[in-house]
């Protein structure tokens, strides 16, 4: 059997107020890295997001920012959890491009080109149509590739989706999505899209929120392993990883979500959310690693999917 704390296991989205509040749980159910939504909104709001993660970095001996592969080796071989900056959105960048490399030189490592809706870059998986990447878009998308910043599918339109991989000239993610061939909600991906992305050198992070496994309230642990084995025999192991995505907010809070447009009401279910079983929180996520080995997994494929296969990508890219 793996043992999470015996490798590089990275859950690659983990939502900014959840994270803050809980991250001592990936700690104790070894995680060697988290990519944290730092901010999002406007470029003030979002630059008072990135202050807020990095102070509670600093604040605690136990986290590391980590801005290159060598920071992420750095925290799993001292027992620290590192701390990748992640946009769910380009919002903040605006009509900038020079707001990139400015985000980039605080720290910023992953960006997702839309979240749900339409923004300057592209559209989201929420619009009636979907236009695609727009000029500024490409702007935004190559110069992204350059700094060695990850382009993020999740939340994207297919055809904005398409758009940049045909432009970025890198590896492109997914940083929290399912396969749409398993549960046909729109925030999963379909089958050209992954093929896409693992064509391109990029990986896939399984996102454990309710209503992208299945159509169950709770889904059994088998359920969102299905995603996985479709993605494998889809386009060769090598391409998954874990983007858990773990959610917890009021009704209230849901309330403004659907009436500020950002969410609808039939994709996204009220919460209280149950993550599927087995896998609840970040703390029993060794229960994973011992039903892929029941399911046939080699232990190197279930490292691969524990994080080894962003590590290898992360690699790639920032060291460019």
């Amino acid at each position: 059997m793996v043992d999470p704390r015996s490798t590089l296991t990275i859950d690659a989205t983990c939502p900014p107020d959840v994270w803050r509040s809980r991250y001592p749980e990936w700690i104790e159910g070894g995680f060697s890295a988290c990519v944290v939504t730092a901010g999002g909104g406007s470029t003030l709001n979002a630059l008072t997001g990135v202050a807020e993660t990095l102070r509670i970095i600093e604040s605690d001996d136990r986290l590391l920012l980590a801005e290159t592969a060598d920071d992420l080796r750095t925290a799993h071989e001292s027992g620290r959890l590192g701390v990748v900056l992640q946009f769910q959105s380009p919002v903040p960048f605006g009509y900038e491009i020079g707001n990139v490399t400015v985000f980039h030189k605080l720290g910023l490592r992953v960006v997702g080109l839309a979240y749900n809706r339409r923004n300057p870059i592209g559209d989201g998986c929420e619009e009636p149509s979907d236009a695609g990447l727009s000029t500024f878009g490409r702007q935004v998308v190559a110069e992204m590739t350059r700094l060695g910043m990850l382009v993020d599918f999740a939340h994207t339109g297919w055809r904005t989706c398409a758009d940049a991989l045909a432009h970025a000239g890198g590896p492109c993610i997914a940083s929290h999505s399912n396969a749409h061939a398993v549960h046909a909600h729109p925030r999963n991906l379909p089958d050209e899209i992954l093929r896409g992305i693992a064509a391109s050198g990029g990986v896939i992070g399984m996102n454990g929120f309710p209503a992208f496994v299945s159509a169950a309230r709770q889904s059994t642990l088998d359920q969102f392993i299905d995603h996985i084995v479709h993605i494998d025999s889809l386009v060769g192991s090598g391409h998954v990883g874990l983007g858990l995505d773990y959610s917890t907010i009021t009704q209230g809070e849901y309330d403004e979500m659907i009436a500020g447009g950002d969410w609808s009401a039939d994709n996204y279910p009220p919460p209280p959310w149950l993550y599927p079983q087995g896998i609840e929180s970040p703390r029993t996520i060794s229960t994973l690693a011992d039903r892929l080995s029941e399911r046939g997994y080699a232990d190197d494929e279930i490292r691969g999917v524990l994080g080894e296969n962003w590590m290898r990508l992360f690699e790639r890219v920032w060291a460019a």
